[in-house]
């Protein structure tokens, strides 16, 4: 039975919502999953594709403001296959929009596939009978939820003749038959007026109400399953659990018609059911149990008729205790949550009040109660204590057992009440059973006939179901043609997990395409290597396999990673081809990165620079980002500089650990130098020269002269020799400007010192070992009128005479030269009586020198022998210099010298002596 509620669940739950080239198969409208204790959910999303992408993205946004946390588009699977995808992503409790869209290299292929309401909340299932499943009034005793986030699996039946006929609303088009054998529509529905909670409730009986609340309290959405069978004792629910393929005596017989047995596995098997899986499909919260009225009739008949009552606390609580361990196990988890009611109120059956009125029971009460504080059934909570609810007078309830109008309102506020007040901490501390994870499909397509559908391993069972034909196959991995296909895979403990419906086309894989490097396989580490495809896929999508994960899908890759390089290609029907050939890289090792030395530092002015040293280790070669290869490089301009080294195997090391940085300061504009008076200058002289800083910054002034650099030097200097003098300004960074303009001083030669030499009696001259341009001569400071260029004077007054030496120099673009002059030199002139003639030297050897004071016109000079005899007589034309008289040809002797002219007579004594 089991198996053919969820076969026909598979087939009937296939969604319509087909938007663009996306499908979504799971979740299904208004499914919600059951939020963990840090209120949210795992939900696995599964649907098909039907044009090529390469990515399927998510997102989901609250159905309204302050119901959920949105959540943006987000990856939900990466590289999709065979037109199937699967994938998960945790969302916060709350009602949501979800929706799905597909990309292809970052655009968005298509439109996006939505489901509008999709939930991460509470999951209940209800079990129990009549007070939990409904009553047949369902016109008059219907509470439905006025939430919309109040949900139950909506099992719409077919009429069918059964005990219950005569009690439905005839408008109401959904009806309960007395088996699961007739289900034939399963859907997820608001909890309205007109649905039923499948499997098996008769309506929103007061679950709605319940519903309403818990969604407003907790903000979240919920699920309700109903598994109540009216009438079924906790004994049948207990041997029907532990005796699955048998039928269970039913609790109402009579004695004149046969032996009534329950359908083989009820009514336990809808619990199950529900459980294995909804429970694992969706989650649960807890089993929500209410039972005990059937035990209490049955006790009050054997009263009345004078029997024991065949209810007693010790097997009630025997079979309750059963029960719940029997649904944990074959649900595999002992977190099974239980709530039970503590509930007994009812009568014999036809409800005679005059015969045995209603009333409840402790025996069955005080049972429930010792189960709830069993240590061994934990978690197991108190639920609601219904004894007292619309019981005031007989007839108030239903066959006096089934609540009415208000009656429906109190029993639901106290089943409100019990899980949020009595158990205030139960959604905050009972762990709940989360929703198992759908298992993913392989699809491989094998040709245009056949494709292979594999489920992963470690499951029990496995079942597929082509939609179209109902063939079925019992295999994990399976050749199929195209068509509609669900899946169910079954656990060890008998859960199964449903794999919805999904839609598969056959069709030939494309051929395994080539690829080839455009580099050498043998690389360097820190390089790349380009491999390059070729396919006869149609618009293919690239599935490069290889040493690194994160390989661009595109059909040429650059990779920088050792290893072996492969790849697939799947074509614009979803299929993959075969893998390609194989491309092995390789690769060489590299220097170590190297380390820059400098000699100076690394901030230097202008037109100066800094060299920079690689280190060595592992280098035959080098390579600066200048381009430069050598093992230094000298650097004159600003800007980062680095290096790598080159091994022997012609791998560059990484670039040189830290780079270094040059900063180039500019040199200050040059100064101006200013003469303050003559650069030509003589001897003894000087020029002042200024150096004038180019603006009003601060400065330090340096001069160069001679080609010889003084530093810290006043703005101001003293020239006094002959140099080539220019300045310069150094700043705050120390850079020196470039030269000012240049000025050449000349220190012009005073003429060598000079003295006064008595050349003769009346004849001075001067001696000097360079002679100047000229002289001036003075007689007692009075110039007189000689030549410059005279060197010998006549004197013929005594008294002071004087001479200074002067050299002339030609100043260029000067009108006047330059005049240097010596010391004044002088020489006091004594008087000398030679009555107006001086013959010298006397005695001579034969050469004498005659001087007069006088300027004597026609002199004779006559020469005498001692005896007065005439022996030579010359005449001078001017006697007013040094006159040389050659008496050599005369023999030693004394010779009488006879001068005179017209105005001037005398005689002198002259002696030759060799």
């Amino acid at each position: 039975m089991f198996n053919r509620l969820l076969l026909i669940f598979l087939l009937i739950s296939i969604p319509t919502l087909l938007f663009g080239q996306i499908t979504i198969t799971s979740p299904v409208l208004r499914q919600v999953f059951q939020r963990n204790l840090k209120n949210e959910a795992i939900v696995t999303v599964a649907g098909t594709y039907s044009q090529p992408i390469d990515t399927i993205q998510i997102r989901m946004v609250p159905v309204k403001s302050g119901q959920g946390i949105a959540i943006d588009w987000t990856l939900l699977k990466a590289n999709p296959l065979g037109g199937l995808f699967k994938g998960s992503i945790t969302v916060k409790g709350g009602w949501y929009s979800l929706e799905v869209r597909g990309l292809l290299r970052g655009k968005v292929v298509g439109t996006v596939s939505k489901i509008e309401k999709v939930g991460v909340g509470e999951v209940f299932v209800i079990a129990g009978q009549s007070n939990a499943g409904g009553s047949g009034l369902r016109s008059a005793n219907e509470t439905p939820a006025s939430d919309d986030r109040v949900n139950c699996a909506d099992f719409l039946k077919d009429f069918d003749d059964n005990i219950y006929k005569t009690a439905f609303d005839p408008q109401n088009t959904s009806y309960i038959t007395y088996t699961t054998s007739n289900f034939s529509i399963i859907q997820f529905s608001q909890l309205s007026k007109k649905v039923t909670i499948g499997p098996l409730g008769l309506g929103p009986y007061y679950w709605g109400k319940v519903g309403d609340a818990l969604a407003s309290k907790l903000n979240v959405p919920i699920m309700f399953f109903n598994t109540g069978w009216g009438g079924a004792s906790v004994r049948a629910w207990r041997e029907s659990a532990e005796n699955p393929n048998m039928a269970v005596l039913n609790d109402f017989q009579d004695i004149d018609v046969p032996t009534r047995y329950l359908p083989v596995g009820f009514p336990y098997e809808n619990l199950n059911a529900v459980l294995r899986y909804y429970g694992i499909n969706l989650g649960v919260r807890a089993v929500l149990w209410i039972e005990g009225e059937t035990q209490n009739l049955l006790n009050l008949e054997a009263i009345a008729q004078g029997r024991p009552a065949p209810v007693t606390i010790e097997n009630y609580l025997d079979n309750l205790q059963r029960l719940i361990k029997k649904s944990r196990q074959d649900l595999g988890t002992n977190k099974l949550a239980w709530v039970v009611a503590r509930t007994s109120y009812s009568s014999q059956r036809g409800c005679d009040s005059i015969i045995s009125p209603p009333k409840p029971s402790p025996i069955i009460v005080n049972a429930q109660n010792q189960a709830i504080t069993t240590e061994s059934l934990r978690p197991i909570f108190p639920g609601p204590f219904t004894d007292n609810i619309q019981v005031d007078f007989i007839g108030e309830r239903d066959r006096c057992v089934h609540f009415l109008g208000k009656g429906l309102d109190d029993v639901a506020d106290a089943w409100i009440k019990t899980l949020t007040v009595d158990n205030k901490d139960f959604f905050e501390t009972v762990e709940p059973i989360s929703a198992d994870t759908i298992p993913s499909i392989t699809l491989e397509c094998l040709s245009a006939d056949l494709v292979r559908l594999s489920l992963p391993i470690g499951y029990q069972q496995y079942q597929w179901i082509n939609e179209e034909n109902y063939k079925q196959y019992t295999s994990r991995t399976v050749d199929v043609p195209a068509g509609n296909y669900i899946a169910k895979v079954t656990r060890a403990n008998g859960n199964i997990i449903q794999i919805p419906s999904f839609t598969v086309k056959a069709n030939t894989p494309p051929k395994a395409p080539v690829i080839k490097a455009i580099d050498d396989v043998n690389f360097c580490i820190g390089t790349s290597v380009s491999i390059q495809s070729t396919t006869e896929a149609e618009s293919p999508i690239y599935q490069w396999v290889g040493a690194n994960p994160n390989i661009t899908p595109t059909n040429t890759i650059t990779v920088n990673t050792e290893g072996s390089y492969k790849l697939r290609v799947v074509d614009k029907n979803a299929c993959q081809s075969p893998v390609s050939n194989e491309i092995k890289l390789t690769i060489k090792s590299r220097p170590v990165a190297p380390t820059i030395s400098f000699n100076s530092s690394t901030e230097f002015c202008d037109e100066q620079s800094v060299t920079l040293v690689s280190s060595n280790e592992g280098a035959s070669d080098y390579l600066w980002n200048t381009g430069e290869t050598s093992q230094s490089i000298v650097v004159k301009k600003a800007g980062t500089f680095f290096v790598q080294t080159r091994g022997a195997n012609n791998c560059l090391s990484p670039i040189s650990k830290d780079n270094i940085t040059t900063f180039v300061n500019p040199l200050p504009k040059p100064p101006t130098i200013n003469a303050l008076s003559d650069v030509v200058f003589c001897d003894g002289a000087s020029v002042n020269l200024n150096l004038t800083a180019p603006d009003n910054k601060k400065y330090t002034f340096t001069w160069e002269r001679n080609n010889v650099l003084t530093n810290n030097n006043p703005f101001l200097i003293k020239v006094t020799g002959t140099e080539l003098v220019r300045g310069f300004v150094r700043d705050d960074k120390g850079c020196l400007s470039k030269s000012s303009n240049v000025i050449q001083t000349t220190k012009k030669d005073n003429p060598t010192p000079v003295s006064i030499v008595q050349k003769g009696t009346y004849t001075l001259g001067v001696r000097t070992s360079i002679l100047p341009t000229e002289f001036i001569w003075k007689y007692e400071g009075k110039v007189l009128a000689t030549s410059p260029k005279d060197t010998v004077i006549r004197a013929i007054e005594a008294g002071n005479y004087t001479v200074q030496a002067r050299n002339l120099y030609q100043i260029q673009g000067s009108v006047n030269p330059l005049t240097c002059i010596s010391e004044v030199t002088n020489y006091d002139l004594k008087a000398y009586n030679d009555k107006g003639l001086s013959v010298y030297p006397n005695p001579s050897n034969g050469k004498f020198t005659l001087e007069s004071r006088y300027e004597l016109e026609n002199t004779i000079i006559t020469i005498y022998s001692i005896d007065g005899k005439q022996l030579l007589q010359t005449k001078i034309d001017v006697l007013n210099s040094q006159k040389l008289l050659d008496l050599s040809t005369l023999p030693e002797g004394s010779y009488i010298l006879r001068a005179t002219n017209s105005n001037f007579k005398i005689s002198k004594m002259i002696q030759i002596s060799r």
